[in-house]
């Protein structure tokens, strides 16, 4: 994917194609087994389906909502069609999730831009220091424009992107797309990229083609997000 950072930098980005499957479970519901018509019910299935039950529950409360819904669809306990289907979060509106305090200036504005007409999409956007702290996270709900400031620094961005969201721990599953930017700007780290105070950059993801300085990406996983 290519974007594109507009000001004293600036890139593009080539469209991306996404064949985002659902992640629907065929877990079959248990079954009580019994032997012999006077002696009581083994309730190991049971016991294990609930067991299983619970943990998905208590992934759910730690917000780990796509590892709860496979959870809820390998037990097939209960009420777990409802509480599976309970895990795809809806979307957060276009703007800013978290802001590290510590980063707080008003001395570089870094802007991002998706265009994307697709509602059902969003893009989630987080942004590292060069000692790989969390300074921010955006979220882009089909196409839109987002905003931010941040002190002048070198800088590294991942984004994702994807149709069924699972809340900032897991986004959007192992069927979203995840890629880091590539700026090869700093010497042995391709990754970061130099924004000093003074200037707005703007990020402008499934951009024109030939508009501004082009940035690549590598292809990420949802296991390393």
């Amino acid at each position: 994917m290519r974007k594109s950072l507009v000001s004293v930098l600036s890139c593009c980005a080539l469209m991306l194609a996404l064949g985002l499957a659902g992640c629907g479970g065929n877990a079959s519901p248990s079954t009580l087994a019994q032997s012999g018509g006077d002696k009581p019910a083994d309730t190991s299935v049971e016991d294990a389906a609930k067991a299983e039950y619970d943990r998905a529950s208590a992934l759910f409360g730690e917000g780990k909502f796509y590892s709860a819904k496979q959870a809820f669809e390998k037990s097939a306990y209960g009420d777990w069609e409802q509480r599976a289907a309970a895990c795809v979060q809806v979307m957060p509106e276009t703007g800013e999730l978290f802001h590290d305090p510590d980063m707080a200036s008003d001395s570089m504005i870094l802007e991002f831009v998706v265009n994307e007409e697709d509602a059902n999409k969003g893009c989630y956007i987080s942004v590292f220091t060069k000692d790989n702290k969390l300074a921010e996270t955006l979220f882009i709900k089909g196409g839109g424009t987002v905003q931010t400031w941040l002190p002048g620094g070198e800088y590294s961005v991942k984004d994702s992107i994807g149709t069924e969201w699972y809340g900032e721990n897991e986004q959007f599953g192992p069927n979203g797309y995840y890629e880091t930017m590539v700026f090869d700007e700093v010497e042995g780290a391709p990754n970061l990229t130099v924004l000093e105070d003074g200037y707005q950059y703007t990020v402008t993801i499934n951009g024109t083609r030939g508009v501004g300085q082009t940035v690549g990406s590598t292809e990420g996983s949802w296991d390393n997000r």
